[in-house]
């Protein structure tokens, strides 16, 4: 059986860059906008919702109480899961990135992000 537990919300849509849930939160990239979103997985409320260092549409992945932030411009961005709002970690450039834009979702596994860039497989150690 389907319970609609709310009505459509489109501040939750999402294109193509993945939602990732963390407790209770709900965590992604607005449309293709590139910009982030918290909200509250049993109500749909947004939280909070940030613009970031990077443009256009962004990816999400989740590990230790972070987001792994790829925006399709090849910003990267480690932002800080919280309901207190957006708080960017860090962020860099990816190598060979900007001239086109870029829709591969991060990974990380074993402690070490995996972005695929072009051609080219990069892989940095995120551990603690």
């Amino acid at each position: 059986e389907v319970k609609e537990v709310y009505p459509l919300n489109r501040e939750l849509q999402n294109k193509h860059g993945g939602i990732v849930l963390i407790g209770d939160q709900l965590y992604g990239d607005q449309g293709d906008k590139g910009i982030i979103f918290c909200a509250n997985l049993m109500t749909g409320e947004v939280i909070w919702k940030s613009r970031g260092p990077g443009s256009a549409s962004a990816s999400v992945t989740a590990a230790d109480g972070h987001l792994y932030v790829r925006y399709s411009n090849g910003v990267m961005a480690l932002v800080k899961a919280q309901t207190s709002g957006f708080e960017d970690k860090g962020n860099f450039q990816i190598p060979g990135s900007g001239s086109r834009p870029s829709w591969s979702h991060p990974v990380v596994v074993g402690g070490k992000l995996f972005l695929r860039e072009g051609d080219k497989i990069l892989c940095y150690d995120v551990k603690s």
